[in-house]
């Protein structure tokens, strides 16, 4: 049997696959809002780093906006061009198929957002092992350099004194700050981005509108940079934070593309995949009707 033959979804497969998805989604929600109790690897660092000496700021891009920006809205326009499919692919004289809708949706959309969560779980993990600094550390911080050797013989040296030393009082930022790399808005931009450019180029072909396709890509690519932009910007992330965030995202989107959705499989579906078969449907109606006419 072929390994693209799409497979019959049971009750109990469906319900495993959701309990996986939630235990993914949770989980890295737990880790995100440090609920777990987990801490970061505890890092020192040097008195006169002006890398760590930024201001704090709020998020230009929040992590709801971003996950609307970066899964809703992908989410969203994969079912509407799914139920164009659906519509397109269905006996002539035949209703809508509520199941066989369902079912499409639940294939393209839940690979897709499963992918999204297990890239926001690698990145929550990567930062509490790295536990790398945050530009703003200092601002939240505050460090009572009085209480440490900065310098030994007029040279700066290494300080690795945990947080006994920070009289800053908001504990819950402080350990956040603690977690610079890698950019999980990035992650979670560049998944988001790769894998809808992917399901775009497989499954909207409208060949009467050449650029339509581009144009989307090209605007999701745009939103992706400036979310990893931001993140900059706003002193949360050093660039090379932003970079490797942008990395984990889309090697997440490729293997999850290769290995996991169905894509592949439709690539050469031409009833699936070619929207101008509806409009030369249409024509080809239209022709025959005058034809008899005359």
């Amino acid at each position: 049997m072929s390994s693209c033959r799409m497979k019959k979804y049971q009750a109990l497969v469906i319900v495993l696959d959701v309990g996986i998805f939630l235990a993914v989604l949770i989980l890295s929600g737990l880790l995100g809002f440090d609920n777990l109790g987990i801490k970061p690897t505890v890092r020192g660092f040097f008195c006169d780093d002006q890398s760590l000496m930024y201001p704090y700021k709020p998020d230009t891009v929040s992590t709801e906006l971003s996950l609307v920006l970066c899964a809703l809205i992908p989410a969203i326009l994969m079912a509407v061009i799914e139920g164009f499919h659906h519509y397109q692919s269905r006996p002539k004289g035949q209703g809508w198929k509520h199941i066989q809708y369902a079912t499409a949706c639940y294939k393209t959309i839940g690979v897709f957002l499963f992918g999204m969560g297990l890239t926001m779980l690698l990145g929550e993990i990567a930062k509490l092992v790295v536990g790398r600094l945050r530009p703003h550390f200092f601002d939240l911080c505050k460090p009572d350099f009085s209480k440490i050797e900065c310098f030994r013989n007029n040279v700066s040296v290494y300080v690795n004194a945990g947080d006994k030393i920070c009289t800053g009082t908001k504990l819950s930022l402080m350990t956040d700050a603690r977690k610079s790399f890698p950019s999980n808005h990035a992650s979670a931009a560049f998944y988001g981005f790769t894998y809808f450019m992917i399901y775009l180029q497989v499954r909207f072909i409208w060949t009467r509108v050449h650029l339509f396709r581009p144009l989307l890509q090209a605007l999701f690519m745009g939103v992706a940079l400036c979310i990893g932009l931001s993140r900059v910007m706003d002193y949360k992330h050093y660039w090379s934070d932003v970079l490797g965030g942008a990395v984990l995202g889309i090697i997440v989107a490729v293997l999850n593309v290769r290995f996991v959705s169905l894509l592949p499989c439709q690539r050469n579906d031409i009833q699936y995949t070619d929207f101008s078969r509806i409009h030369a449907e249409k024509d080809r109606i239209g022709t025959q009707e005058m034809k008899e006419q005359v």
